[in-house]
């Protein structure tokens, strides 16, 4: 019965782990099938058509025959300057106000009959009179109180005299309004026209600036005009009638810029976008080895406009490009992941790393969708070495090489042309070498003045190759901009690499070497702190780091991160020190209590590890292989005495460790080491066969009891394993020839007995 509720729990297990595992893969699959999409949206449809390898001046590679008819197009530049000269042959229009004179003049003469009335009325005008008047017509505000008094008039002789001045300043006003006057100068608003239209009640007449007056000009010529009307006028008479024209002038003519901009807008219109004529069907445009003029490239220009205009029309097209781009994508990401599948499998299982990956395969061809829509950044700063970088610090030169081509791939096909890809694929796999062995973050330096010689390099060979130049001017033309964008993207990628490094270290529990070999720096306060109070456990730790860096590199494991993870596997122990056998001094407290007590306090010190290596902020790598390094291991000697003093009571799970076991190739040679070098410890004397025996002995242990079953050592990589520890061992435990003092001691022992 026991044993098929076993076998019942067995399949139970199995079969939870056979769907967490589905699970899994169900999600990996989402994930790449979110960055397919996310790819080929970034790919452009509607591509247009260009003969972006015709240059004006340049010599032509081909001959190009006009597969049907079009028109030439002129090119922006040649319509823009027509238009502004359609638009500058319009004249301003000025708009001519009848109402203004008919209702000037009216009121002219109102003022003039209430001044009548009050004609003989004494001595001369009151303060009462003169308010009066002013607020029935405000026009004459500007008149001096000496004005007003002269047009009210106390005797007949005044009257006739005031009549003579009303009937010349009417006049005045009469012929100023019939000619019109404006109340600026045209020049103050439309510059560089010395003739304007004149638009009067639905007519129209193009006249002279010069026949127009302005208020500035007529009123310094107004005494003149007096003198012509009143050659015996009296400075009183010359006055009061200044005044009066003045106060009842006001401009009839006006610029009307809405109309204006109509016209020069109705004129820009009308301007014709194409060129005289039709190129007709199998017309030769330009012939092979031509020199290409002006008139060539409209003629490509419009080719290639027209080619456009029928590719738009066609509800296909954009079907064809969306499925290329997501079938170029798609074949892309097939072989990167199953690069990853196959030849890097610690990597490809991580879901977090499919995100990682994508945000680095992101990064360069979100830019490069950007610089090909709006051509508002040059190519040359799509980041395809930031990718490169962060690749192969992150992970290895390996998959830096992989991420350079997936990129380069995806931003070269994005761009459509061949020189951005050759750039991009030289300067990400100089990128990827060139920090493959950076261990400092200082490193960086040297790195990047590689990556700028490679911009340099590149641009000038791809654009001295693939253009053509008439004189060494135009070369250096084209290319000094183009350098100078290569250098900015070279320094931009080194910089945000060392920028981005610790935040995708944070966020996907990533452990690059600049990391491990920062905490591997033994003044750290944390090991400072365990070499003081746990000085035993601070020994161990060292000689389990020589064992575990020999073992990995062995077996191509990361032999940095096995070293680390040995000097702080146990910094646990420094809660209770006293504990641990290697920090004892004859004196065991576990002699006074009991077994399950003292198997519990041994056990704690893996979760006393993980406190403290929280609060130091250690990556979840390292953190990891503290719990590892034990397993679910059982603790032999405490359950015996336990057994011995009562069988009955005593229970595995009290003397197992929490585990979980080792995950990965690193923790299954530290769980090794550990045991070994505490095992070795208790040998009573360094014969070389009886540590090899007893290496044999504890890893095929290990084996057998199912602690290294989660991890991917195989039974090769055990053999390695035990062949790498040996000389490690056998150097720390080589016997030494006694000092004379020391012989001569051990002879008087041996007499005394």
């Amino acid at each position: 019965m026991m044993f098929f509720r076993k076998r019942q729990r067995d399949r139970t297990r199995q079969t939870r782990q056979q769907w967490k595992q589905r699970g899994k893969q169900a999600f990996r699959i989402v994930l790449m099938l979110a960055l397919l999409g996310v790819l080929t949206v970034l790919f452009p449809t509607q591509q247009h058509y260009e003969y972006s390898a015709f240059r004006e001046g340049a010599i032509a590679p081909d001959e190009v025959i006009a597969p049907e008819p079009f028109p030439v197009y002129k090119s922006e530049e040649a319509y823009q300057d027509e238009v502004a000269e359609a638009r500058r042959q319009i004249l301003p229009v000025l708009r001519y106000d009848s109402t203004v004179q008919q209702s000037k003049l009216n009121a002219y003469k109102t003022f003039l009959n209430d001044t009548k009335k009050h004609t003989g009325s004494g001595s001369g005008v009151s303060e009462s009179l003169s308010q009066e008047l002013r607020l029935s017509h405000p026009e004459i505000g500007p008149l001096s109180d000496q004005t007003l008094k002269y047009l009210i008039p106390v005797s007949r002789r005044r009257s006739a005299s005031r009549s003579t001045l009303t009937t010349a300043v009417e006049k005045i006003l009469q012929s100023t309004y019939q000619n019109g006057i404006i109340d600026q100068k045209i020049n103050t608003v439309e510059e560089g026209y010395a003739e304007v239209i004149l638009l009067n009640n639905g007519s129209e007449r193009q006249i002279s600036l010069e026949e127009l007056a302005d208020i500035e000009n007529f009123t310094s010529g107004l005494q003149q005009t007096i003198e012509q009307q009143l050659p015996k006028a009296s400075p009183m008479e010359m006055r009061a009638g200044s005044e009066l024209i003045l106060a009842y002038l006001s401009p009839n003519i006006a610029y009307d810029a809405t109309e204006t901009q109509r016209r020069r807008d109705e004129a820009a219109s009308n301007v014709s976008r194409t060129k005289p004529g039709t190129v007709l069907k199998g017309e030769r445009i330009i012939d092979k080895h031509d020199r290409i003029t002006s008139d060539d490239i409209d003629k490509l220009r419009s080719l290639a406009e027209h080619i456009n205009q029928r590719r738009q029309q066609d509800p296909f097209i954009d079907l064809i490009q969306r499925g290329a781009g997501l079938s170029l994508c798609a074949l892309t990401l097939i072989i990167f992941f199953a690069f990853l599948k196959f030849y890097r499998p610690d990597l490809y299982r991580p879901s977090k790393n499919i995100v990682l990956f994508g945000i680095i395969i992101l990064l360069p061809t979100a830019v490069a969708d950007y610089a090909a829509q709006s051509q508002a950044i040059s190519p040359f700063l799509i980041p395809v070495a930031l990718s490169a970088m962060l690749a192969t610090v992150l992970f290895d030169a390996v998959v830096g090489m992989v991420i350079t081509l997936v990129v380069t791939t995806l931003c070269a096909s994005i761009l459509g042309e061949l020189q951005y890809g050759i750039i991009f694929l030289t300067t990400g796999i100089i990128g990827a070498f060139s920090v493959h062995q950076v261990r400092h973050r200082r490193d960086f330096y040297r790195p990047g003045l590689y990556l700028i010689a490679a911009y340099a390099l590149t641009i000038t060979s791809t654009v001295g190759l693939l253009f053509s130049y008439a004189n060494t001017t135009e070369f250096l033309t084209e290319i000094r901009e183009d350098l100078f964008w290569g250098i900015v993207a070279a320094c931009g990628s080194l910089i945000l690499t060392i920028g981005l490094l610790p935040v995708f270290e944070s966020v996907f529990n990533v452990v690059t070497s600049l990391t491990l070999l920062e905490l591997a720096d033994l003044n750290r306060p944390l090991l400072r702190n365990l070499a003081l109070r746990a000085p035993g456990t601070f020994s161990h730790s060292i000689n389990m780091a020589n064992l575990s860096e020999e073992a990995a590199v062995a077996i191509g494991a990361d032999p940095l991160l096995a070293r680390v993870g040995c000097y702080y596997h146990d910094i646990g122990k420094m809660r209770r020190p006293h504990y641990f056998i290697e920090n004892q001094h004859g004196v065991n407290p576990h002699d006074e209590l009991q077994p399950q007590i003292s198997a519990l306090i041994l056990i704690s010190h893996v979760r006393d590890g993980i406190e403290l290596a929280k609060e130091e902020g250690l990556p979840l790598a390292i953190i990891d292989l503290i719990p590892q390094h034990h397993g679910t291991s059982e603790m032999t000697s405490f359950k015996h005495q336990a057994q011995l003093i009562d069988e009955q009571a005593v229970r595995d799970a009290d003397f197992l460790y929490p585990g979980p076991k080792p995950q990965t190739k690193e923790a299954g040679i530290i769980n090794l080491a550990d045991a070994v070098e505490s095992a070795t410890r208790s040998l009573p004397n360094n014969e070389p066969d009886e540590i090899k025996k007893l290496v044999q002995t504890i890893v095929k242990g290990r084996y057998d009891a199912g602690e290294l079953d989660e991890c991917d050592l195989t039974l090769r990589d055990l053999t390695r394993i035990q062949e790498a520890f040996l000389p490690v061992l056998q150097a720390s435990h080589h016997p030494r020839i006694p000092y004379p003092w020391q012989a001569q001691q051990q002879e008087r022992q041996v007499a005394s007995r």
